[in-house]
């Protein structure tokens, strides 16, 4: 029996939230190179001005390229079973905010070469003191027989990818209560995703019925979304659009039940039958 794990939504809001600050700090430490950039061209000296604006450019591309590494690894720790990220994008930070720290203390400071190169020393341990180093081992426990690693992966990854879809278009939709059922539905969806997680064997079960519905789902909720953008939207589509979205919930709790139960999946027929609704949407 797969475990009774359940999507968290709010812990995803407070790991957003803790992943958000993350870094910060290395936007606002160059900041007085910044000031010297302005002082150094107000005082006439273009050469200074310029290297001084080109050493916090550096400072910035290091902040940001360690921003993204910090949340892939928050999507990274936050998932069971997942992938570890294929670029070191934490260790490519490190690297690029050390030279550029040896760099400034050596072409805007007394320093010499010696004091600079062990400055940049410095900032690339204390990095990594501070933000450890990059996610290199998969996490891929427990595959059971006929059920790839890989084959995982890709499935979560693309159902990740749907589900970012669907999220996407409904924004755009200003139906209060299409709303309520499409953040339903995403939930849902990503309810079944941490039970294939938590059991990667239920993916074989699992695999049809995610790719029809989310497929499905994300088609229709853009095709609506495009069609209410332009003023074109009618009450029978509406209608329609509305029981299709009910269909999906009340098939995507039951899917969640037959995988906690570990029943054989079987709603073949509830799939032929969604499969001639989305046709007419």
């Amino acid at each position: 029996m797969s475990k009774a794990t359940r999507y968290d939504p709010e812990n995803k809001i407070i790991n957003t939230v803790r992943t958000g600050f993350k870094g910060l700090l290395l936007f606002v430490m160059p900041m007085p190179v910044l000031f010297a950039a302005v002082v150094h061209l107000l005082k006439g000296n273009i050469t200074l001005s310029i290297i001084s604006g080109l050493l916090f450019a550096g400072f910035m591309i290091a902040a940001i390229v360690a921003r993204h590494g910090f949340k892939l690894e928050s999507k990274f720790k936050q998932r069971k079973f997942s992938k570890a990220p294929g670029m070191p994008f934490k260790s490519v930070a490190a690297i690029i905010l050390a030279s550029t720290t040896g760099l400034t203390a050596f072409l805007l400071t007394n320093y010499g070469l010696i004091e600079s190169v062990l400055f940049g020393g410095v900032t690339l341990i204390a990095f990594y003191i501070a933000y450890g180093v990059d996610p290199r081992q998969d996490k891929s426990d427990d595959i059971s027989l006929g059920v790839s690693a890989e084959e995982v992966y890709e499935a979560l990854e693309e159902a990740e990818l749907k589900i970012a879809n669907i999220e996407a278009s409904r924004k755009s939709i200003r139906n209060i209560e299409f709303n309520r059922h499409l953040k339903l539905i995403v939930t849902k969806a990503r309810g079944i995703l941490t039970l294939i997680e938590e059991d990667p064997k239920d993916l074989s079960r699992a695999r049809k019925f995610l790719k029809v519905y989310l497929d499905g789902t994300a088609r229709v909720t853009e095709s609506y979304a495009n069609t209410q953008n332009k003023s074109a939207s009618t009450a029978a589509l509406d209608q329609n659009f509305s029981e299709v979205l009910e269909s999906i919930e009340t098939t995507f709790d039951e899917q969640h039940r037959k995988l906690l139960e570990n029943d054989q999946f079987d709603l073949d027929v509830k799939i032929e039958v969604l499969k001639a609704q989305l046709k007419g949407i």
